[in-house]
Order: structure tokens, then C-alpha cells, then sequence
């Protein structure tokens, strides 16, 4: 029974805990985790910002663009123009709300956009165009997120 008995007890306990083996892995996984969420939380959110100006341009291009006048009144038509200009934007064309209408119509308070209405108008007419698009979401837990972009202009 000379030196191969295995430490016991108070000895064992001294040597766990001098041994610094593996100590770096411990500490990565209680930060790890979090630092992999933020890093997540920060890419979800700048590609909804993008995904937010693009929509903004693209409805300002398709309101005041060279060929607004063309299709006024064909909602596919004016749907393809602005989801293909568009990023992050699961199934663009099927779930895009876009309407428009004579900015007479509105009343003075925020309205949810619905995509119900998409009314032409006459020349000369001022014109509300708004859209409404819900970003791909990668980050778990996190809610739908949901860009729009809205513009004003004169019917041609």
C-alpha cells in the first residue's frame, strides 16, 4: 500500500482544484453564448436597416421614377418594380402590402398599412404610396420585423 493509493479526500480536492487545465474553455462558454447572440442580434438588425432604406428608395423610385406614370394603376406591376429592388425580403411579391391612394383620403392620425386599397387617381392628383414588408428573421426569440417605406407624389 506504498505510493499507488489514490489521493482521497481533502488531497484530492487540493490537487482539482491547482490543476488549470481547460479553465480557458470555461470561461468562453459562460461569455461565449452571449457574445454569439449579440453578434447575431447586431447582423439581424443592420440587415433590417438596410433592408429598411432600400425599401424607402425603391417606393420613392417607383412613385416618382421615369415609368410611375405607365402603370399607376396595375398594383403587379408596381409590386415587381419595388421587390426587385429589394434585399432580406422573404417572398417578396406574395407578401408585400402596397397601396395606393389620393393623400385626400387619409385622415389626420397614423394608419396601419393593410394593402387593402389601390386606387389610380387622376392627374394631377397628390398621391400617397406606402409598402410594407416583413425581413427575414435568422436570430431565434426575436419577433417578426417589419420594414416600410412611403412616399408622396403628383399623379402625372
Amino acid at each position: 500500500m506504498g505510493g499507488d493509493t489514490p489521493l482521497i479526500g481533502k488531497a484530492h480536492l487540493r490537487a482539482f482544484r491547482r490543476d488549470i487545465a481547460g479553465s480557458t474553455a470555461i470561461e468562453f462558454a459562460f461569455i461565449g453564448m452571449a457574445f454569439v447572440v449579440l453578434l447575431l442580434g447586431i447582423l439581424q438588425f443592420a440587415l433590417a436597416f438596410m433592408a429598411q432604406m432600400y425599401i424607402h428608395d425603391a417606393v420613392s423610385d417607383a412613385a416618382t421614377g421615369r415609368t410611375a406614370g405607365t402603370y399607376a394603376g396595375n398594383r403587379a406591376q408596381v409590386k415587381n418594380q419595388i421587390c426587385g429592388r429589394l434585399i432580406a425580403i422573404d417572398n417578396c411579391v406574395g407578401s408585400l402590402l402596397l397601396e395606393t391612394q389620393p393623400l385626400a383620403n387619409y385622415a389626420a392620425g397614423s394608419q396601419p398599412i393593410t394593402g387593402a386599397t389601390f386606387v389610380a387617381g387622376t392627374s394631377g392628383t397628390m398621391m400617397l404610396i406606402r409598402a410594407k414588408a416583413q425581413v427575414i428573421t435568422f436570430v431565434p426569440g426575436l419577433p417578426t420585423l417589419h420594414v416600410t417605406g412611403a412616399a408622396l407624389y403628383t399623379r402625372p
